[in-house]
């Protein structure tokens, strides 16, 4: 998919989609790979073992950054667990995680503290202040990340991918109804979810593969009328090439109606008249793309067909979790 029109590339070329990856111990998401021409990225990974192995892929026009990050400057316990990707700010919760399968990966293998900074702060230390997109994955302490990134939040974020828990997988860390609760104060909506459940060890193995709700990654997008209002702040030229690198957010995770209503809502404010029809023709055309398949008769239950038999076949398995973020 070429969410990037040939009129407007120069736009991304100097002011390409920035993305701050906040938990990067995963490497970039495939979605995100996939847009790399246009894109700059700004790592923070704590754990140094994760942080070793992404220094080593020399990935371009990405910085990563050993550094933790909190919502003030301060001194923190981080507990390191057998699994990396499962060390965290919050000790983990064994006596429920103990019910569930291979509770051992997050079994906690040594102790240290971490000195963390906001977000906020670190934006001016990087040299980069005009943020797009923040993906936070941290295992717990991605309330106080967000807390000690407001600014950000308030002043240029379109976007944020943040993974939210609806159970205490770690002790006291923030769920997602705290969370949900502190991103909509800044006109942000939540757009989707993509949820992970797991079922007891005890019965794993029975029955279809959906358990217990324990997390999810959450989409939010910024209301379109409070992006309005963000871009009404900025000067023409920095308010096109923010406009349209949240046109492109949208697609990325496959929403084209968002991104039409973004143009359409601010049509005589950024763009002339053909500007705006190619923007939404190519809008249109990538869309037509996603969804190769017209519509033809019977085809509703073609798929409900298809989607019986593929639960049917699905292997037996203790976790499940929902193939993609987005409208992909």
């Amino acid at each position: 998919m070429n969410i990037y029109p040939t009129e407007f590339i120069e736009i991304f070329e100097k002011y390409p989609l920035t993305l701050v990856d906040v938990g990067a111990s995963g490497g970039i998401q495939t979605q995100w790979k996939r847009h790399r021409r246009y894109l700059r990225t700004i790592g923070f990974e704590p754990d140094q073992r994760a942080f070793t192995n992404l220094k080593n892929q020399n990935i371009p026009r990405t910085q990563f950054f050993n550094v933790a990050l909190h919502s003030r400057s301060a001194t923190v316990p981080f507990y390191l667990t057998r699994k990396p990707e499962n060390s965290s700010c919050f000790r983990p919760n064994k006596d429920f995680l103990n019910r569930f399968h291979k509770p051992n990966r997050f079994d906690v293998i040594d102790e240290t503290t971490l000195t963390c900074k906001p977000l906020d702060a670190f934006r001016h230390e990087t040299g980069v202040c005009d943020v797009d997109f923040i993906k936070c994955d941290t295992q717990g302490s991605e309330l106080h990340i967000l807390e000690g990134a407001s600014r950000l939040l308030s002043e240029t974020i379109f976007g944020l991918e943040v993974e939210v828990a609806f159970t205490q997988i770690y002790k006291n860390a923030p769920l997602f109804a705290d969370i949900d609760v502190f991103i909509r104060k800044f006109g942000f909506s939540l757009i989707d979810l993509r949820m992970v459940s797991w079922k007891r060890a005890v019965g794993s193995m029975i029955g279809k593969s959906k358990g217990q709700l324990v997390y999810a990654d959450a989409l939010y997008f910024r209301e379109p009328l409070q992006f309005e209002a963000q871009l009404g702040k900025l000067e023409s030229e920095a308010a096109r090439s923010k406009l349209l690198r949240a046109v492109a957010v949208c697609q990325i995770y496959g929403f084209f109606d968002y991104a039409l209503e973004l143009l359409d809502l601010m049509r005589d404010a950024h763009f002339d008249n053909e500007e705006l029809q190619q923007l939404q023709h190519h809008i249109e055309s990538q869309a037509r793309l996603a969804h190769r398949i017209p519509n033809f008769p019977g085809q509703n239950r073609l798929y409900q067909l298809l989607l019986n038999l593929t639960n049917w076949l699905q292997p037996l398995s203790h976790r499940k979790k929902e193939r993609h973020l987005g409208n992909l």
